[in-house]
């Protein structure tokens, strides 16, 4: 695996269902709470992630958090951190499982069951080629993510614009309730194993570099998404961002807003 790739692997498994809801969950706070609870949210996690490389890398066995866990903690550190990612994956799934379907539908007009099932298949034979292959996936998505995100931002600059007195709120008792979520789109420590394994042998040096880059492009993603939507619409966001921001720009924003929605659940289900 290559750092390019390294970082977008961090980078697709952040940007999922959890930016979707952000701006929502940011309206009553403000953007600037919800940027402070984004900054502490990652600062944190990207310290966690480089513990979790070290310990990788000083492991000679290919084991997951989990068997890291074990390790290094015994049978209830093991089934901590298993019970966590099983209770966080099953979530996600679910997300992914509802929101694909209904994405698919809106996109292409086919049955929501449909489009669950041509999500998953795909995402699962990706999975099944490898980790080069999750690795070449990811890359490529999150191009086209971070090109669909770029124009959306930029139209919504150039055409109806924002008003920027909808973003200098700062309401600080709201900011540990956005923390909730900022904490669950930094979800990337789960694939630092295998960012771990994939660059040890040739890209060893690199691997710090990679997460902090990974990082960084989260964290302007996450927070370019609610400064455009919530400087257009202020307080009158939808729970799911792309719906109404899609609306507000037009049927052309509305499929590529729903593009990027599917892209980013893709991404984070690899």
């Amino acid at each position: 695996m290559t750092p390019w790739q390294g970082i977008a692997l961090i980078f697709g498994t952040n940007i999922g269902a959890g930016i979707l809801s952000l701006p929502y969950a940011g309206r009553n706070g403000g953007f600037l709470a919800l940027f402070i609870a984004l900054a502490i949210a990652g600062i944190l996690t990207t310290l966690s992630m480089m513990y979790v490389a070290e310990v990788s890398l000083r492991t000679n066995k290919p084991l997951q958090l989990s068997g890291l866990a074990e390790q290094y903690l015994g049978h209830w550190g093991r089934w901590l951190v298993f019970a966590a990612i099983a209770i966080n994956g099953t979530g996600a799934l679910i997300g992914y499982a509802a929101g694909s379907g209904e994405l698919l539908e809106n996109i292409l007009g086919i049955p929501p069951t449909v489009g669950t099932l041509l999500f998953f298949a795909l995402g699962t034979f990706i999975m099944y080629k490898g980790l080069e292959a999750t690795g070449v996936a990811e890359a490529v998505i999150t191009i086209a993510m971070a090109g669909i995100v770029v124009i959306l931002v930029m139209w919504t600059f150039i055409g109806p614009g924002i008003e920027f007195e909808n973003l200098w709120i700062l309401r600080p008792y709201f900011i540990i309730p956005i923390m909730n979520l900022a904490v669950f789109t930094f979800m990337a420590q789960y694939v630092v194993p295998e960012l771990a394994r994939g660059m040890r042998d040739k890209h060893p040096d690199k691997i710090v570099p990679t997460i902090i880059g990974g990082m960084v492009a989260t964290g302007i993603t996450l927070a370019a998404v609610p400064f455009a939507a919530l400087g257009l619409m202020g307080t009158n966001v939808s729970e799911v961002v792309t719906v109404s921001w899609g609306q507000e720009l037009g049927p052309i924003a509305y499929y590529l807003a729903n593009l990027f929605a599917l892209f980013a659940m893709m991404t984070s289900f690899l």
